[in-house]
């Protein structure tokens, strides 16, 4: 399978496409950038900087992929961006390339869904199979972990982490990290509600899964323990519970702390 290039599209000629990958009106490609087969790149889009892109994924339209840094910090350096396979980046979506300070990359992995206008920073890592409804930002440095759904205009802190299977509802404003299989949800400050039940269940997760996941969320937020000795009772129940110690692994790796009220 060829290659298409629309005779209006810019595609510099270091540029390397594998076969099958469609390049629509008026797209600019610039050098340094690799994308893999079948990958579709939409009208008005711009692929820009040391950005390496796998196979079938697909760039709706006037999409920013690969642009530098918005960090006064950075000076031009080579920093990368790297995105895996069978991701759909729709209208206006905007992705920047690490900085040197940051780890030098910024990583997205495969199957992710970012819907228009949704923006993610330098230094950030997105997993696999997330959802960034329309609007959602990252700042930079973020983590979101595979299955995340992040939530139409909801803004994530610098430095923060989104759990796996975490659930942010519309305009969350997260300024610590959210907790996997949890719903945290709200302005300034966030709350945390407690685990997506719905989400989860249509996930296919366990009835004994999210049992044991409500028992902990019945700790953390009761008003007779403090969050140390929550967590202790926690670790002496229901330890060997994987989602439990997934989250508890979670909490005991936080830096800024986690959003629970």
């Amino acid at each position: 399978m060829t290659t298409t290039i629309h005779p209006t599209a810019i595609v510099d000629p270091n540029a390397v496409l594998a076969d099958g990958v469609v390049v629509e009106p008026y797209a600019i490609i610039d050098g340094h950038v690799e994308i893999g087969r079948d990958c579709l790149i939409g009208p008005h889009s711009r692929i820009t900087g040391w950005t390496t892109i796998g196979a079938g994924n697909r760039f709706e339209s006037h999409c920013s992929i690969g642009a530098p840094p918005q960090d006064l910090k950075y000076a031009g350096e080579k920093t990368m961006l790297e995105i895996g396979d069978g991701n759909t980046f729709r209208e206006f979506v905007t992705i920047h390339r690490g900085t040197p300070g940051g780890g030098g990359i910024t990583t997205i992995a495969d199957s992710n869904l970012f819907m228009a206008y949704a923006h993610v920073a330098h230094d950030c890592h997105v997993g696999s199979q997330t959802i960034f409804a329309n609007a959602a930002t990252l700042a930079g440095h973020v983590e979101v972990q595979d299955h995340a759904t992040v939530g139409a205009f909801s803004a994530i802190h610098q430095f923060s982490r989104v759990g796996q299977y975490a659930f942010l509802g519309g305009f969350t404003a997260a300024n610590k990290d959210c907790l996997p299989f949890m719903n945290t949800t709200g302005g300034r400050p966030a709350r945390c509600y407690g685990p997506n039940t719905i989400g989860l269940e249509r996930k296919g997760f366990s009835e004994e899964s999210r049992k044991a996941l409500k028992q902990l969320w019945r700790y953390l937020r009761s008003s007779k323990m403090t969050t140390t000795e929550a967590l202790e009772k926690a670790r002496a129940e229901l330890a060997g519970q994987p989602e439990v110690d997934i989250v508890l692994e979670f909490i005991d790796g936080s830096e800024r702390g986690v959003v629970l009220a």
